[in-house]
Order: C-alpha cells, then structure tokens, then sequence
C-alpha cells in the first residue's frame, strides 16, 4: 500500500486564513479589556489621590486648630506682662507644626515667640498679613502660603485675648509641615501606578487567555470548514477534470466511447467515494456523528467488508480470530473500508491486481497488501491529515479519527513479507 502523493503547496493567496482572524479577533477583545481596564484604574487611582489629598487637608486643619488652640490656651498674662514660658515646656507647641505668636502694641504686631520646627523660612511678611486681619476682625483665619522653596503650607490664625481687658491681646498662628503629608501622598501615587501596571499587565495576559479560550470553538469550527473546503477542491478536482477530458475526447472519436465511458464510470465511482469521505469527515469533526457504543463482533464485521470492497480481479483473505468489541460499528465499518479500499487502489504493483490481507486478533486488525511498501522513515512520519506533508487522504485520516474516537490507534509499517501493513488497534471489550 503506497502512499498518496501530497498535493502541490497551496498557492499564497489561498492558505487557511483562520489564525490571521483569530488572531486579530482575541487581539481586539484583549485591546478592548485592557482599555477598559486602564480607564477604571485611571479612574480610581484619580479618586483614591483626591480623597487622600481631602483627607490630608482635614487632618492638617485638626492639627492647626489642636496646635493653635493649645498655644492659646499657654498664654497668660502677670502684671500686665504676656507670659510665654508655658509655650517653652509644652510637647504640642514645640511639636512638628510651628507656633508664631505676635502681640499687639498700640500701632502694629510684634513677633514675641517662634517655634519654626523643620519648616524652610516663611517671610515675615507672608505671616504679618493673617495675623493683622485676625487683630482687626477677632476671628480665626486660614490660609495657604508659600516658603522660600515655593512649597504650598497651611496656617491657622487665631487671636487670644488679654486677661485683664478681654480685648485681643495678639495672634497666633500655627503652620503645618507639608513634608510628612507631600511624602505619603508621594508613596501614595507611585502604589497606585506600580500597582496599576502590575495589575495592567495581569490583566492583559489574563484577557489574551480567556479571549484565546473563548474564541477556540469559533477557531475550530473556522478550521473545519476551511479545510472541508480545501480537501474537498482538492478530492473532487482530479476526478471532475477526468471526466471532463475524457468525455471531450470520446465526442471527437466515437470509437472510443466504449473505453471512454468506462473510464468516466471509474472516474464517477472515485468521486462518490470521496464526496462520501468528506460529509462523514464534516459530519465526525463536527459532532453531528457521535459514538455509539455497543458490543459487536469484530472480526465478522470485518471480513463483511473485505468481501463487499474486494471484487475480482482483486483477491483477499482473512485469518481472524473469534473477537468482540465494544465500540461503534458503523464507525468501524468505515474505518475498515477505508483501509481495505486504499489498500486495493494504492497497494499494487502498476495494473495488476491487489492481493489483500486481513487478520483480526485480541482488537488488532491488520490489513496486508502486496505492493511497493514504504520505508521506516516513512512509516515513522506518517500524518493522517489530508495535505500535510506526507499525508494519506481522506480515508486514511477518517480512519484515524475513528480510532481516536474509540481510544485507539491506527499506524502505517513495512509488512515483513513485503508491501505495506496498515494496522488498526482498538481497546478490548471492557464487559470481558
């Protein structure tokens, strides 16, 4: 049983275009998710700095009121004199937000106490301006200025009041150090964007997945039909531009009409065999065949079909063994038909007639030709799909499947006696 040519490589224009769609398919889906990914953590990561940022601002304000009042509440006058020693023992007023307290004289403000704590210098000027507005007007004010590095701090200006008179007595003020609160903020938005790509990438990879898994049935069934078409061009051109020649040629000669018709029946029977192969290829890679089990005799299934495939001038014999299976007989029937089929046309020599071999023992059915054989070389790298290199037709690739579907094998090997062993194993009846 020699094998088929392989066909001629398919032209550029014409290759199977199923992984280029695919491929641009599970590309935009993945696209699709990274965006919407990027805009939800774009947005998050933008409400997650705003409501730091709120919330930094409200604790900065607790902290100048907690300070300045505090501050305040140090402060005492005796004998008409402010007393600022409290302010010197006190951890709030020595803390990390510096305490200004300016006093007022007849005509402006002095500055009578300064805790800068590790704030850059503020120009006095900068502090003058709140601290007037709170002698005039007695009430707290807050603002936002800027040092000498052009840093963004907050102040808080409250006024104390004289002891004696209960007039407002002069200023404090209370200025937060932005450093802590920049620095976590800081932390804050290089999380958010170190996570964020983590999470991206994660994301991208995860979506390529699931958009490769989803979109495999779509790439299976993309690829059944296009190779349906391809082998069926392929199975059905030979034998369609036979007929055609040949009926031309027999219009231009009637005395070969005879002969001529008799190759178109031949060329006729070929292309009912193939269109035959192909719907029960489509039908099994489809699953609109499905297996079904049953117990059947085997090696009388077999020698049933080498008697309805083998016809004279071919000749055949069988050497099997009692054997039950459990499988599909149909299936089988098709598979074994195929094999002996292929064996009669491809394992001749020339025109002469095939001599066929069956032998059935323990799931194992051997079928034996007389032909040319094949090499080791080219058993080892026999492929049972139609149009790769070195591939073995349809029917050899329908009984493949068959074999598969049944949790069996099917192998092609050099007979020891010559010619080509196509050998086809399936697993023993399990109720034995």
């Amino acid at each position: 049983m020699r094998r088929r040519p392989s066909r001629p490589p398919t032209a550029p224009g014409r290759q199977l275009q199923t992984a280029e769609r695919l491929l641009s398919l599970r590309l935009r889906l993945t696209g699709l998710l990274l965006a919407l990914n990027l805009i939800g953590l774009a947005g998050m990561g933008a409400v997650a700095l705003v409501v730091d940022e709120r919330q930094r601002n409200e604790a900065v304000t607790a902290d100048l009121h907690r300070t300045a009042g505090t501050a305040v509440a140090l402060l005492y006058y005796d004998s008409g004199v402010l007393r600022l020693d409290k302010l010197f023992d006190n951890a709030v007023a020595q803390g990390s937000t510096a305490v200004f307290v300016y006093e007022a004289d007849r005509t402006d403000l002095s500055l009578v106490f300064a805790h800068p704590a590790h704030l850059a210098v503020i120009p006095p000027d900068t502090l003058l301006t709140p601290a007037r507005q709170v002698r005039r007007t007695a009430e707290d004010a807050s603002a936002t200025v800027t040092d000498e590095r052009d840093e963004i701090v907050h102040l808080l200006a409250v006024p104390f009041r004289h002891t004696d008179t209960d007039a407002v007595a002069g200023t404090v003020i209370a200025v937060a150090d932005p450093s802590p609160g920049q620095a976590a903020h800081r932390r804050l938005a290089l999380a958010l964007v170190v996570g964020g790509t983590a999470f991206t990438a994660m994301t991208c990879l995860g979506g390529w997945m699931l958009a490769r898994r989803g979109t495999q049935p779509i790439a299976d069934a993309l690829t059944q039909q296009e190779r349906f078409v391809a082998d069926a061009a392929h199975e059905l051109r030979t034998p369609l531009t036979v007929i055609r020649a040949v009926s031309e040629s027999a219009l231009a000669d009637t005395a070969a009409q005879p002969d001529a018709l008799r190759r178109v029946i031949g060329a006729t029977d070929r292309l009912t065999d193939s269109v035959a192969a192909l719907l029960t290829r489509a039908r099994l890679v489809a699953g609109l065949r499905h297996l079904e089990r049953q117990r059947f005799r085997l090696d009388q299934l077999a020698e049933e079909v080498l008697a309805e495939t083998v016809q004279p001038p071919h000749t055949a014999a069988a050497d099997t063994a009692a054997t039950v299976a459990s499988g599909d007989p149909t299936l089988v029937r098709i598979a074994l038909r195929n094999l002996i089929h292929n064996a009669v046309q491809h394992g001749r020599a020339g025109d002469a007639p095939a001599d066929i071999r069956l032998s059935v023992h323990d799931g194992v059915i051997t079928v034996r030709d007389a032909g040319a054989g094949i090499s080791d070389d080219e058993a080892a790298g026999q492929r049972f799909r139609p149009g790769a290199a070195g591939g073995t037709g349809l029917g050899l690739a329908i009984a493949h499947w068959v074999a598969e579907l049944h949790g069996g094998t099917l192998r092609l090997q050099p007979s020891p006696e010559g010619g080509t062993e196509a050998v086809l194993t399936l697993p023993p009846d399990p109720t034995r």
